[in-house]
């Protein structure tokens, strides 16, 4: 089954039109296509029927690219870094809390190659995702964000408002300027703006987590065995990718 699919697939660079195994065995310049197979290989041992791992090479490989501004979002990491996460979650959501310190050590391990921007998308069964989402708005004005974010995982049962409020003392925050930001039309514009642009790629439930626009499927693959795995793949491409751009020849009559 594994040797019918990488003979039949499209090697996951569009400038190479062969099949997986063509590319791998003629050792073409795709650098993805040697994880592609392995990718295959695996889903194959874990028991993926053979729909299932072609999903899952097309949420990996394919062409589903999704473009979303970062705008004015929380965020840390260079803004020309060669691997963006997005990341919208819900304070309340359990596997929200799950998911972030995962996510977290990924960013670390990749210090300056990768950008981590978090959006807002509080859920409507969940009673206090929404004020702990202009909570933590209000400390991202204060430069306090990651900081909040970390406090309000920590105590996801403890969201009541004099919960957020205490939390906004432990971090130091200016007070009034804290509780005027949280209750300001622009903290419900951006969860609002957050929300949109989610909808628009395509949530299906939090935390919803593009790497370099593609959608990581919940349905397909696993946040502690898949994720790192997937951003470590996505800074080596790009560090090959930088590599090759590097030792091409200059064009004719440009500079040296």
């Amino acid at each position: 089954m594994w040797w019918k699919l990488v003979s039949e697939l499209y090697a996951p660079c569009s400038e190479h039109a062969v099949s997986i195994a063509q590319c791998v065995r003629e050792s073409r310049a795709c650098g993805a296509c040697v994880p592609a197979a392995q990718l295959i290989a695996d889903r194959f041992k874990r028991g993926a029927s053979s729909s299932e791992v072609q999903a899952a090479y097309a949420a990996r490989f394919g062409p589903d690219v999704r473009q979303v501004d970062a705008g004015s979002s929380p965020s840390r990491g260079p803004e020309g870094a060669p691997v963006k996460v997005v990341v919208w979650s819900d304070f309340e959501c359990p596997s929200c809390r799950r998911a972030m310190p995962i996510i977290d050590r990924a960013f670390e391990r990749h210090n300056g190659e990768v950008r981590l921007i978090h959006k807002f998308y509080p859920l409507p069964a969940h009673l206090h995702a929404m004020p702990a989402a202009r909570a933590a708005f209000a400390a991202h004005a204060q430069g306090k964000y990651w900081e909040m974010e970390r406090l309000l995982f920590e105590n996801q049962q403890a969201l009541t408002d004099a919960d957020l409020l205490g939390y906004a003392r432990k971090l130091g925050l200016d007070m009034k300027r804290f509780q005027a930001d949280m209750e300001s039309e622009a903290a419900m514009q951006a969860i609002a703006h957050d929300k949109e642009a989610a909808n628009k790629a395509g949530l299906r439930g939090t935390p919803h987590i593009l790497i370099n626009g593609r959608y990581f499927d919940y349905g397909l693959f696993n946040i502690e065995a898949d994720f790192g795995r997937w951003v470590d793949l996505e800074v080596k491409l790009a560090g090959e990718q930088r590599a090759a751009t590097s030792a091409s020849p200059a064009a004719p009559g440009s500079a040296p």
